[in-house]
């Protein structure tokens, strides 16, 4: 299935894309509640999903919380070390009908839904900058 590139929140030049939903470990409770929401791709980033903290709150994750002396810390792209807080739950591809258990990070710094490269690593991604498409298969 081909997704367009988009235009993140934290930059002007667009991006790929994927449409996702995120769980909880019981399943209780799903992000976004009626649809999916598109997360950004960034190889950048080690973790599984990082998302903004009023959405690991909405998603009820502290009852999941991985103990903060287990948990890594995670570097800026400015060389900054930033505290996360994470917990275990479930990322669907709804496109797919893939679901996957995952380790959820977040953080007060994040704005925006990553995926990173622990995920992608369990992907097949063709990304084709010229036409400014991914392909997940």
């Amino acid at each position: 299935m081909n997704h367009k590139y988009k235009k993140p929140t934290i930059s002007e030049v667009d991006a790929p894309f994927l449409p996702i939903k995120i769980y909880n470990e019981t399943k209780k409770f799903v992000y976004p509640p009626n649809a999916a929401v598109d997360a950004l791709i960034d190889t950048g980033y080690d973790g599984y999903l990082i998302i903004p903290s009023k959405i690991f709150n909405d998603l009820k994750l502290n009852s999941s919380r991985i103990p903060q002396d287990k948990v890594l810390k995670a570097e800026t792209v400015t060389g900054d070390s930033i505290e996360l807080i994470t917990a275990f739950g479930h990322l669907e591809f709804p496109d797919l009908n893939l679901l996957f258990s995952i380790e959820i990070d977040s953080t007060s710094y994040c704005s925006e839904i990553l995926i990173g490269r622990q995920l992608l690593e369990k992907l097949i991604i063709n990304l084709n900058g010229p036409e400014k498409t991914l392909t997940l298969g």
